[in-house]
């Protein structure tokens, strides 16, 4: 599959900037769930640093991570 997507600088250039960086920011995101579950589950914490972890993987949707 090939996609082509058109922007008109500088009127566009955030919509370019998220269009590009994307996909980087979505790996980010994963990687940074993946440390707070390793966190929650494996090496505890002070209770206070294990809610936050946990308050923080609820504000991400489930559907962004799916496939990572």
């Amino acid at each position: 599959m090939r996609a082509t997507f058109s922007f008109q600088l500088p009127e566009e250039q955030a919509v370019y900037d998220a269009a590009r960086l994307g996909p980087a920011a979505l790996t980010l995101l994963a990687q940074i769930d993946a440390r707070l579950r390793s966190l929650v589950k494996y090496e505890g914490g002070s209770v206070g640093e294990v809610r936050l972890a946990e308050e923080i993987r609820q504000m991400i949707p489930p559907e962004l991570l799916e496939g990572h």
